[in-house]
């Protein structure tokens, strides 16, 4: 079976944010059918800044186009009572609902989790809110740089000297969406054991301290120090990023096998004696009080080489390094290319768009990215299988229903 194929038969709706829409994709390229929930003007994440016209005439978010591929969309106006009941129908018929209310409370187009479940006993319904369904700040807003900051994690990021600075790439969203599918592959494992779905409750905030190793052992040993930036070095030496020719590199060589590699490679290009000392030799932590002095060596080192050279250079040392990727070398790195990381899919209006594959590998095969689609360009089809007519449609259509 090929990545695709995975979850072929599984039914999503999709009635989330921007913070969950990549949980969506993620499903769908896995061979879910999801279908994404938008109201008939088209949802406000169509609108987000920056955007491409499309052949119809329609402007398109191009981070919309990122999490929307491989998705259907239909439109429902929800708070009608036609499209409240379109909707409750849909559910009936569903699998996943993926929800990501914003007022706090376990609802979705006005139908609370515990109706969904009433309708469909055997529906997983997963949200992903700024703080969780409980406690009291369940109701508050947020963003994914809210969810660094919430999260703990900004206090170590930047200069000791400086305010701290925003992780870039949206990458607590991403951490609370994958945790959002991965608790709704769970609940699915579990429904096969017990004929029941649950309600999958993701906190962004929780998904943030989960994977932050920033704060995660000061947690652990409840010393609740407070975290210092440390720029671009961390609080061993040598780990960090170091200048080259034409970019930079990042280089770890705490264990004594690579810091000794390390060593004799700058001693044979630079001549220097003293980076072999034995005051050096020792721990990471041994190295720290000299640490602007090893930062001065290794960049004589590095300054002599362009990037992808010196990475090549260190890898063959045993030296864990690694260029400073931007996108345009990423696309043109020959590994990527011989395992077939990027997927381009030609898409009407917009041309040929270039996609990170599912980073999961299945007997070393992935899932495949789908189109993005137009807005409401499969809402006759999901109602045809939910048994309307061509009829029931067309009055449908005519009230502004879908």
């Amino acid at each position: 079976m090929n990545g695709a194929g995975h979850l072929r038969g599984l039914k999503v709706v999709d009635v989330s944010d921007a913070a969950l829409a990549y949980g969506g994709r993620m499903l769908a390229e896995l061979g879910a059918d999801v279908v994404l929930i938008e109201p008939p003007e088209g949802g406000r994440a169509r609108r987000v800044p920056p955007l491409a016209s499309v052949a119809s005439g329609e402007t398109v978010s191009i981070h919309f186009a990122f999490a929307a591929a491989g998705k259907r969309s239909m439109t429902l106006d929800a708070s009608s009572a036609e499209g409240g009941e379109l909707f409750r129908r849909l559910v009936s018929a569903a699998d996943v609902v993926l929800a990501a209310p914003a007022d706090g409370e376990p609802s979705v187009l006005g139908a609370s989790f515990a109706e969904l479940q009433e309708l469909n006993p055997r529906l997983v319904v997963t949200a992903l809110t700024p703080f969780g369904l409980r406690g009291p700040n369940r109701r508050w807003r947020g963003s994914d740089l809210v969810g660094w900051a919430a999260g703990g994690v900004l206090p170590s990021v930047g200069d000791r000297d400086r305010a701290p600075l925003a992780p870039g790439g949206g990458l607590a969203d991403m951490t609370g969406a994958t945790n959002a599918v991965m608790g709704t592959m769970l609940a699915l494992r579990t429904r096969r054991r017990t004929g029941r779905g649950q309600i999958v409750d993701i906190s962004r905030q929780e998904a943030v301290i989960s994977v932050a190793l920033e704060a995660g052992p000061h947690i652990i040993m409840e010393t609740a120090a407070p975290q210092t930036r440390t720029g671009k070095r961390r609080r061993t030496v040598p780990i960090g990023h170091y200048r080259t020719k034409d970019g930079a590199v990042t280089i770890v060589a705490y264990m004594p096998w690579q810091w000794q590699a390390l060593a004799e490679w700058i001693q044979e290009e630079t001549g220097n004696e003293s980076v072999t000392l034995e005051v050096f030799a020792g721990t990471p932590v041994a190295r720290l009080p000299y640490a602007d002095a090893v930062d001065l060596w290794i960049e004589e080192l590095t300054t002599r080489y362009g990037k992808q050279e010196f990475f090549e250079e260190a890898q063959r040392r045993g030296i864990p390094a690694s260029p400073v990727n931007s996108i345009a070398d990423l696309y043109e790195d020959p590994h990527l290319a011989a395992t077939e990381a990027w997927q381009t899919v030609e898409q009407p209006g917009l041309g040929a768009l270039r996609y990170p594959r599912p980073p999961i590998r299945f007997d070393g095969e992935s899932g495949t990215v789908g189109l993005v689609p137009t807005l409401g360009e499969h809402t006759e089809a999901v109602l045809a299988e939910l048994g309307a007519s061509s009829g029931e449609i067309a009055a449908l259509r005519s009230a502004g229903v879908v």
